[in-house]
């Protein structure tokens, strides 16, 4: 019971650090296009948006594949409720839990929850940073379009 506690902490912990470390890196390469090129202020919105929900739905289904993994190679408690065993399913269950959701029609059992918890708080966390940049980019964008297209 305690190793199985230990493992799951440490399983879902290098889950939680690798999303925000991978999401870190989506926006870097994001913000750097932005940069390079040199778009107009709808395209920025556009790109920026767009780059955004790739960035979300990438983490999502590494969290999807986490959980798939640990079901079908590690052997835990499978997703339980309304729920067919293939991973669209898990990919829904994560997308639900990242954006905090929480349908209740699937839920997980077992060691599965403490890593559900931890990607719910990693979602919340993680959609807020990109928020965040979306905030600031566009705050910037604006700046710079008053002053190019000021009457």
């Amino acid at each position: 019971m305690l190793l199985e506690f230990i493992e799951i902490l440490i399983i879902g912990f290098v889950t939680l650090l690798m999303a925000t470390g991978f999401f870190y890196e989506c926006m870097c390469i994001l913000l750097r296009v932005i940069l390079h090129f040199n778009f107009s202020p709808r395209r920025i919105l556009y790109v920026l948006i767009t780059g955004i929900f790739i960035a979300h739905g990438l983490t999502i289904f590494m969290y999807a594949l986490v959980y798939w993994i640990l079901v079908h190679w590690l052997g835990f408690e499978q997703l339980s409720g309304l729920i067919n065993d293939h991973y669209l399913s898990y990919i829904y269950y994560s997308a639900t839990t990242y954006s905090s959701l929480g349908v209740g029609d699937v839920f997980s059992a077992g060691g599965l929850r403490f890593i559900t918890g931890l990607q719910a708080i990693n979602g919340l966390i993680l959609i807020t940073w990109s928020a965040t940049i979306a905030y600031f980019s566009i705050q910037k964008m604006w700046k710079e379009h008053d002053v190019k297209y000021r009457i």
